[in-house]
């Protein structure tokens, strides 16, 4: 790896705190049928989200903004910053997501101190998903979240399809560290031969991305503001967590989201059901 990488890694903070397995996690696979949704061609074979044209009919601008992770470790604030950023590119609205907000959002939920950097010791995904639905960010809600297998891709290309892509949490090896394809994209996978001794997942730290792709081949995100993409066995290696979380506002003014889901209608059909 050339000077250069390694010196662009030391403005890459992470932050996210390791994930623990709890059965009361609300579970993807238990309320969609992936197979008769993708069978059904209402989901492309590879989602991207940074492909979707807005109301407009272009493509959303694309976002390089780090969000304050090139600062502090509030990555696990910043994956739904951009998440929120594309949602509000798709349905015409404006969030206000900044770097400034995105490290206010982490001083709420952790206690850390952006005058003085302490207390910067990250967060975990579960804990920001329930702050999401239950305070909101960036002028946001989510009506629901549930966890989504990582290894099962039909699954992870649904929920992605649901709710305008997933928060993933990874633990990055420091062999991702300057991995990149011939576009100068970071692109992570699993070193040929397995990852060397003290190289492997989670050596560089626990890591926050909201992943706007989804394939059979290849998954995408945007990780410091920047395009980050990883294969599946590298996914089936690192990324312990995935989850998809349903916005308030990823409906447009006729029920439906952007990509056709009948989300008010689903919302109606719950309320009528439990009266």
């Amino acid at each position: 790896m050339d000077t250069s990488a390694q010196d662009r890694d030391l403005d890459r903070k992470l932050g996210r705190m390791p994930f623990v397995r709890d059965s009361r996690d609300v579970m993807m696979a238990k309320y969609v049928d992936s197979h008769r949704i993708l069978d059904s061609a209402a989901i492309p074979g590879a989602l991207s989200w940074e492909a979707w044209p807005g109301p407009n009919g272009r493509l959303p601008a694309r976002d390089t903004d780090a969000l304050g992770n090139n600062i502090a470790g509030n990555c696990v604030l910043v994956g739904p910053g951009h998440m929120v950023r594309m949602v509000g590119a798709l349905t015409g609205r404006s969030f206000n997501v900044t770097a400034d907000t995105a490290i206010a959002e982490y001083t709420a939920l952790t206690g850390y101190n952006p005058a003085t950097g302490e207390d910067d010791n990250g967060a975990t995904i579960r804990t920001m998903l329930k702050r999401w639905k239950s305070v909101g960010l960036y002028g946001t809600k989510i009506k629901a979240f549930a966890r989504v297998n990582p290894n099962n891709i039909d699954e992870v290309i649904a929920a992605s399809w649901l709710g305008c892509g997933l928060i993933g949490g990874f633990e990055l090896p420091i062999s991702a560290q300057g991995q990149m394809d011939a576009k100068g994209r970071q692109l992570w996978s699993v070193p040929s031969g397995g990852f060397p001794p003290a190289k492997g997942p989670g050596t560089w730290g626990g890591h926050c991305i909201w992943v706007h792709t989804a394939s059979p081949k290849l998954f995408g995100g945007n990780s410091w503001g920047e395009p980050t993409f990883w294969d599946f066995p590298w996914q089936q290696e690192c990324c312990p967590e995935l989850w998809v979380g349903i916005l308030e506002e990823w409906a447009l003014r006729n029920g439906r989201c952007p990509n056709g889901f009948a989300y008010q209608d689903l919302l109606a059909d719950v309320l009528a059901r439990s009266a």
